[in-house]
């Protein structure tokens, strides 16, 4: 309930205006917007992805943030099934988004130390995850539920398990806020109480009563708690010095480590 009384404050607290440097990097960014005033590109404006969203926008979110809530209130089993890592809750760190550049991570041979270094192992950040109702190592049923970023995070890469609050559960990619497209004075604006994510709508809910997954999960107060890697890493070269050294830093993390079948996408420790 704690967990859930945090949400719903910063939900409340949230309430960003685009400052005069989002003008110009919108400007910057679309050309067609040299017709429009500031005013009505504040106004106007709605793209989540990148965090600027005219208030209306903003409040609409919100709204679907508050219902889905309400709905946890209703679900305490469900919110303790994410708390305690009982379902698979994967975040990749190599799924290449709209907005977001992964290579960094995709070329490192030590992708898991340097996102540890730059994210942490928890964090009162939202952050963006996939989840499955089974417990890691079962069949996650991938394709009875998955519309896309399912795959994608399980079968292209590596990432991390988590654990922590269910701020939204999905059926779809509802493409939330990417920490790292949003603006600098945005950041700044939630240091203190954490990055947010949002919805547009809680009709893009799963059900909490009958699920089989979540294309797209707002992760709250998470926490690593295992790495899963998929399973051609194994076999194949790695900028000229073997997959084995993001083996090997995966190793290094203290956490359970997982290969992931890339024909039924079981996890298997390793």
């Amino acid at each position: 309930m704690k967990l859930l009384r945090e949400s719903i404050r910063r939900i409340i607290l949230e309430d960003y205006e685009l400052t005069d440097k989002d003008i110009e990097r919108y400007r910057s960014q679309n050309p067609m917007a040299g017709a429009l005033t500031d005013d009505q590109i504040r106004n106007s404006i709605d793209n989540r992805g990148i965090g600027m969203q005219n208030k209306k926008a903003i409040q609409r979110d919100k709204k679907a943030m508050r219902d889905w809530h309400e709905l946890m209130k209703q679900n305490p089993q469900f919110v303790k099934q994410f708390m305690e890592g009982k379902v698979q809750i994967l975040h990749s760190i190599t799924y290449q988004g709209t907005y977001s550049d992964k290579n960094q991570e995709i070329e490192s041979w030590t992708p898991f130390s340097d996102w540890i270094k730059k994210f942490g192992r928890r964090s009162r950040d939202q952050i963006s995850c996939v989840a499955a109702n089974a417990p890691i190592g079962a069949d996650p049923h991938l394709w009875d539920w998955d519309m896309g970023n399912g795959q994608a995070v399980y079968c292209e890469g590596f990432g991390f398990l988590m654990k922590g609050y269910p701020a939204f559960a999905a059926e779809c990619d509802v493409m939330t806020q990417t920490l790292s497209a949003i603006s600098d004075d945005l950041k700044d604006f939630h240091k203190n109480s954490g990055q947010v994510k949002r919805a547009a709508d809680i009709y893009e809910a799963i059900d909490p009563n009958d699920w089989k997954g979540v294309d797209e999960l707002i992760l709250d107060n998470w926490q690593i708690i295992g790495i899963y890697i998929i399973d051609w890493y194994w076999d194949v070269d790695f900028k000229g010095k073997g997959a084995s050294s993001v083996i090997a830093d995966a190793h290094e993390q203290g956490v359970p480590v997982y290969k992931v079948d890339s024909k039924n996408y079981k996890m298997t420790k390793v």
